[in-house]
């Protein structure tokens, strides 16, 4: 009976470490926005994102910018592309195709 309870114990601690969130730390890069066709880019990804519905869970975002008085998370991969108001943590915006593939040139041409 001990050694059945030290298994189930054993088997407990494997199934939570199992099922608990990889955490992955990344360095979030601040966007300075200066050139008006900088600023024209992420104001169009902004103002044609759409609302997600659900809870947001995020991790850090790879990159931060301002527009006027606002402030972004920008979550961007080949395909993806996802932003967040820094004054709303509990909305996430889905980015458009097309400012998806323009945000994305805006990262290559460096």
């Amino acid at each position: 009976m001990k050694k059945l309870s030290i298994l189930f114990i054993i088997l407990g601690t494997l199934l939570v470490g199992c099922s608990q969130k990889e955490q992955i730390e990344t360095k979030t890069g601040y966007l300075d926005l200066k050139e008006k066709n900088e600023i024209a880019i992420f104001s169009k990804a902004v103002k044609d994102s759409t609302e997600e519905p659900g809870i947001v869970d995020m991790i850090n975002p790879q990159h931060k910018f301002s527009i006027g008085e606002e402030s972004y998370s920008l979550w961007i991969s080949e395909d993806n592309g996802t932003i967040m108001n820094t004054k709303d943590t509990h909305t996430i915006y889905r980015l458009s195709t097309s400012s998806i593939k323009e945000v994305n040139a805006f990262f290559s041409k460096d």
